[in-house]
């Protein structure tokens, strides 16, 4: 083997800028064929170099440690590529020290009579500090055979393509092997070899658990490696046991959740998923049943693992409470309706050209936060290339990104909304109000509102090719004025509280004041924008009126709020009222 004290002396550079490849500490299964290509390729009498490509933690090193078990005619030394270039100091210093590092190499070969195996990971870190560096690499990859030197580089695809590739003369010098990630059972079996190493191999009673971890860490860590990926979830999980806990899928959750801060334990109560959705957005009775559904398949952790969690189109009226469903959905499933909601609305990107915008976006986003509710708004708008990008989405779980990343949607529930078959439900509106949004005249309408759907033309075009992708259609409830006034009396409650608190004044509303919001003031179109324009006028009318008395009047510290003029819904003979809101103090 390698005598250290004698390559000091005699070869100061190869034995600063490298040393011997240490055994791997594992056992290296299912790279059988792969290290025979090694071997074969390095006996090869001309162009006898390796370039192994896979993505990073694929087990590259380890498969260079697996072939030197096998290949007892040969020393293998490890080149440290930062170390390298530190010692040169300079990129235009580093073509005289490659070239000084492989003289010494090949003197060495003549004097111990044995062969090297150079295996340089990073390698691209060489090649791209200066071509200088390249063009000295060059004439020991062509003549390696013959100077008794192997070189085995390694690098990611990613690397690869970004400087490598275009240098073709430099390509054509090394056979390149790509290493595949290992599938399941070999992944299962690596677990099972490391769990003896850890010795905690008795902890399980058979492989289902390291199944669980290959399937968890192939869903919700798809930028990283296999077998790396398992292997650290495996590792933090026996940090644990260490300390007390059982090797259970609940440790494996609780790793996850502290790693990744994701809950594949799903705390969600599937009995109450419905009761939480209705406390929350009134009188949806069947929108409400229809995802609390789709959401039992999440909770029993049976849904198509190769599509996105869920998929939903919300379709009704405007106002009708289809986004507040998506962000109460959003606050349900990750306990947080802001970071977890990701929001796009589909009219900003109506154009062709705003293809490649929206891709970035998406995928950035979806990124930084693939646990999420998609809320993608009035898709109707959206162009048909952004549409087919959705498609693809919707299909596979899956979009590139740009940086040629793989962002993985299969931990998002994408909700699509549309107000495309207005006029079926504005039909339910003028001739079926339902209070409670039981979805009795919904489900007799329903083929209608499927077929009215697929119909939409010119510019409020719902896209028909993406019915086939949903997992369910929503449709909610026109909104009746008792359930606006449900909603503006919650919002009005609000109110109060919040002046309270911010303001230390309280405020009283007399009943009239919901009356002039819900009645006179109301739009009765179900386009109109339901509840949401009446929180528009509580806003405008009522909100701003307070926060102007508040700040003409600070010392005030209580406040009332009251109609004055004429309303016509208290007086049908009327045309047009004089009724407005008005905020004054109260002894």
């Amino acid at each position: 083997m390698f005598a250290n004290a004698r390559l000091n002396d005699t070869y100061p550079l190869l034995a600063r800028l490298s040393e011997p490849l240490r055994p791997a500490e594992r056992e290296i299964v299912g790279r059988e064929r792969e290290i025979q290509q090694v071997l074969a390729g390095m006996e090869r009498p001309e162009l006898s170099n390796i370039l192994l490509l896979g993505d990073a933690g694929s087990g590259k090193s380890a498969l260079v440690q697996a072939t030197m078990l096998e290949d007892h005619k040969r020393l293998y030394l490890e080149v440290d590529p930062a170390r390298m270039i530190s010692e040169a100091g300079d990129s235009n210093l580093m073509a005289a020290t490659l070239k000084g590092f492989f003289d010494e190499s090949e003197q060495y070969v003549k004097d111990e009579d044995h062969e090297l195996v150079l295996f340089i990971d990073e390698f691209h870190q060489i090649v791209q500090l200066s071509d200088a560096a390249v063009e000295a690499i060059k004439p020991v990859l062509a003549a390696s055979g013959a100077r008794g030197i192997r070189v085995i580089a390694a690098t990611t695809y990613d690397e690869f393509h970004l400087h490598i590739a275009p240098n073709q003369p430099l390509v054509e010098r090394l056979q390149r092997i790509s290493l595949a990630q290992p599938d399941r059972d070999t992944t299962v079996t690596i677990l099972q070899g490391m769990a003896e190493r850890y010795g905690v191999a008795d902890q399980f009673v058979d492989d289902h658990l390291f199944r669980q971890i290959y399937e968890y860490t192939e869903r919700y860590m798809p930028a990283s490696s296999q077998p790396r990926k398992s292997i650290l979830v495996l590792n933090a999980m026996v940090g644990w046991h260490r300390r007390g806990r059982s090797m259970n899928r609940e440790l494996l959750a609780d790793v996850l959740q502290e790693s990744l801060n994701v809950n594949v334990s799903f705390k969600v109560d599937g009995a109450k998923i419905k009761q939480q959705l209705d406390a929350e957005v009134l009188s949806q009775d069947l929108a409400t049943s229809a995802v609390a559904r789709r959401l039992q398949l999440s909770v029993a952790d049976l849904q198509n693992p190769d599509r996105p969690m869920a998929s939903l189109l919300f379709t009704g009226s405007s106002g009708v409470g289809k986004s507040e469903l998506a962000k109460r959905l959003a606050g349900l499933l990750f306990g947080d309706d802001q970071r977890h909601l990701i929001r796009f609305d589909m009219s900003e990107f109506a154009e062709d050209s705003s293809l490649q915008l929206f891709r970035s976006e998406l995928t950035k986003r979806v990124w930084d936060r693939s646990h999420a509710v998609l809320l993608i708004d009035e898709i109707e708008k959206a162009s048909p290339m952004v549409t087919r990008l959705l498609l693809q989405v919707l299909d596979d779980g899956r979009l590139t990104d740009d940086n040629n990343r793989q962002v993985s949607f299969l931990n998002t529930y994408i909700v699509l909304t549309t107000n495309a078959a207005s006029e079926v439900y504005r039909t339910i509106a003028d001739y079926a109000p339902d209070d409670t949004g039981s979805g009795k005249q919904l489900m007799e309408y329903e083929k209608l509102i499927r077929r009215s759907i697929t119909k939409t033309q010119a510019d409020n075009r719902f896209p028909p090719e993406l019915l086939g992708r949903i997992d369910a259609i929503v449709p909610f409830q026109p909104l009746s004025l008792a359930t606006q006034q449900q909603i503006v009396k919650n919002k009005l409650r609000e109110l109060v509280q919040e002046v309270h608190v911010k303001h230390n004044v309280r405020v009283t509303i007399n009943p009239r004041v919901l009356q002039y919001l819900i009645e006179d003031r109301a739009d009765t179109d179900s386009d109109a924008g339901g509840a949401r324009a009446a929180v528009a006028r509580l806003t405008s009318e009522v909100t701003t009126e307070v926060a102007t008395f508040i700040n003409q009047f600070p010392a005030e510290r209580r406040v009332g709020i009251d109609i004055e003029g004429e309303m016509v819904s208290d007086r049908k003979d009327l045309r047009t009222s004089d009724a407005h809101v008005v905020v004054f103090a109260m002894q």
